[in-house]
């Protein structure tokens, strides 16, 4: 039924129909398409819609309504509803360069973004100098990883509009994202001289400045962003994750604490709030909130089937899975529950990565282990199986406080027959300590570099008498190798036919043939840890899991942290290390002292 002139509008303004759609429709399509557009700048979508809409009931394939229809429906979520609109104006309307760009932004969207890419092709030909389209082509593209392609678009945009502070930030954002914090820093610097009020640049510069260990630097601004915008919650949790990361915990959790207030369902804020608490030592708090992690997105696997969740109930005579979530050297701290697990009577089914089957297989005797793989390995969709657990969820129920740790070095078994040949091979070399190194992670891009020393600054640690040193390195690194051994005069010996990064059951029966392993924080003294080698690690901090708020790892006894400040030079520590070093020449004093 047709509304009276001061009945309300149907269109849900709240103003009567005379002065609101009535009124507008009097004027005629152009008088409602001013209507839709006003209430589009005011932020009424609702309003805007309803008016498109009265076009489009009298002129179905009228393009400026398309156009703002499909507008209004990616602005509010409705991506398909936007696809089937700006689709519908292109067929009338081909050569339309802001169209291809906002369907190419709703196709992105919906995760079709090879198809947004072909669009943005036809924008980009359409109207090259079009900012809009420049900086949607770099967002699709960094999406997809294709990061160097994305910079192209993001330098041609500059060099348009070199005053806009949005093109600094994108490309802060673009190097950010790639873990290249140092570099973005100069780009958002450059943001906040041209525009002072962007403050989610500003708390990201805030953030970069931490990552790349400014310390004071980043905490003043940080600081100082939290008193001028009290409600925003990501800059408390950018301040939390700073002061965490230099080690004042106590503030960090009354940073997230704050941000929860402020966003309770902030999963990124639970994660973080997790690690600080383990790393306060509060490990049962700690490991409940732990489980945030997926949610977060921190850990991005899914549960590989759909068997219900094991709850910490008495699991004798159940089959329980337990899958791979993370890396190889949280993998090998959290497997060392297993053995607890099987002790209480569960039949276990383990997943894990691919290296470490047969290693599994002889440590855990009785367990079924198979590969991680995509598709999940048919074996965990078996019926027989009563629950599912992610690896490091079994701390929950099994390591609820540091004294139920075992005191005990090492779980892992390596092959005997591998070990002795190992003997064999490093006893060749002579008398003296056999010690493995490895100095960096394989990945130190950006500001992880900073947690890392380079191997030409372990001069006082290999030039120490009386050593053979064997490399555990495990990627590239032939020509570190060479330099340090040109400038320190000592042979790193390496063994072509071992592959340290796959052979990871070989690694295993290496390490006890080592009297120790000097290692940076990575899976290598992870993995001398679980077999119990005397290990001492180079690093910036204890890490939250890592170390559970102690002065070591409560994981593996034999390993031994020696610390660097967060910004503070490596050589003072290394030379510590290479005294430490000196007191260890014979092969017996290095096992006692460790």
């Amino acid at each position: 039924m047709k509304p009276g002139r001061n009945d309300p509008c149907p269109c849900g303004s709240g103003r009567k129909y005379n002065k609101c759609c009535k009124g507008n429709g009097n004027k005629g399509v152009e008088g409602l398409l001013t209507a839709a557009r006003r209430e589009t700048e005011n932020r009424r979508l609702d309003r805007a819609e309803a008016f498109c809409t009265q076009v489009l009931d009298a002129a179905p394939d009228h393009p400026d309504a398309l156009h703002l229809m499909g507008a209004i429906a990616g602005q509010t979520g409705r991506n398909e509803r936007a696809v089937s609109c700006i689709e519908m104006l292109l067929t009338r309307h081909p050569d339309d360069a802001m169209a291809h760009t906002n369907l190419a932004v709703a196709l992105h969207n919906l995760g079709r973004s090879e198809e947004a890419l072909t669009h943005l092709d036809q924008a980009i030909a359409l109207n090259p100098e079009s900012t809009h389209t420049l900086r949607n082509y770099a967002v699709v593209l960094s999406d997809l990883g294709r990061w160097k392609e994305a910079a192209k678009y993001l330098k041609h945009w500059s060099q348009i509009e070199p005053k806009n502070a949005a093109v600094y930030e994108w490309i802060g954002d673009w190097h950010s994202r790639q873990k290249l914090r140092e570099q973005a820093i100069p780009y958002y610097l450059k943001t906040l001289e041209l525009d002072p009020s962007r403050s989610e640049a500003a708390n990201n510069l805030g953030a970069c400045l931490a990552d790349s260990g400014r310390r004071e630097s980043a905490l003043a601004l940080l600081a100082k962003l939290v008193e001028m915008h009290p409600q925003h919650a990501g800059t408390w949790g950018n301040l939390g994750v700073a002061t965490k990361n230099f080690g004042d915990l106590k503030t960090a959790l009354r940073c997230f604490d704050r941000v929860l207030e402020l966003d309770p369902g902030d999963a990124k804020a639970q994660w973080n709030r997790s690690l600080t608490l383990l790393g306060m030592g509060r490990l049962a708090e700690g490991w409940a909130a732990y489980e945030w992690r997926f949610q977060s997105g921190a850990v991005p696997r899914k549960q590989p089937t759909e068997r219900p969740r094991w709850d910490g109930s008495d699991p004798g005579g159940k089959t329980i899975l337990v899958w791979v979530e993370q890396g190889l050297g949280d993998q090998l701290l959290f497997f060392s529950m297993v053995p607890d697990l099987m002790r209480t009577g569960a039949r276990c089914i383990v997943e894990c990565d691919w290296r470490l089957v047969k290693l599994l297989e002889r440590s855990l005797p009785g367990a079924e282990v198979v590969p991680y793989c995509e598709p999940p390995h048919p074996r965990l969709q078996q019926a027989d199986i009563d629950f599912q657990i992610p690896v490091g969820s079994l701390a929950r129920w099994l390591r609820p406080s540091l004294e139920i740790f075992p005191k005990k070095c090492g779980y892992l078994i390596p092959d005997p027959a591998k070990v002795s040949r190992w003997r064999g091979r490093l006893d060749a070399l002579g008398e003296g300590l056999k010690v493995g190194i490895c100095w960096r992670s394989g990945m130190t891009r950006g500001s992880r570099s900073m947690y890392y020393s380079q191997l030409n600054q372990w001069g006082p640690i290999l030039k120490t008498p009386g050593v053979h040193f064997i490399n555990l390195q495990y990627d590239e690194c032939g020509e570190e190798l060479r330099d340090a051994e040109s400038l320190f005069g000592t042979t790193i010996h390496v063994w072509g036919d071992m592959d340290l990064k796959n052979d990871q059951d070989g690694l295993a029966a290496l390490m006890p043939a080592l009297d120790l392993v000097i290692s940076a924080g990575t899976a290598v003294d992870s993995m001398a840890g679980a077999v119990g080698v005397p290990t001492w690690v180079l690093m910036r901090a204890i890490g939250d899991i890592w170390g559970l708020g102690t002065e070591g790892c409560p994981w593996s006894p034999s390993i031994r942290p020696f610390l660097c400040g967060a910004a503070a030079p490596w050589e003072p520590v290394i030379a510590g290390m290479a005294e430490e070093l000196c007191r260890l020449r014979s092969p017996a004093l290095c096992h006692s002292k460790n």
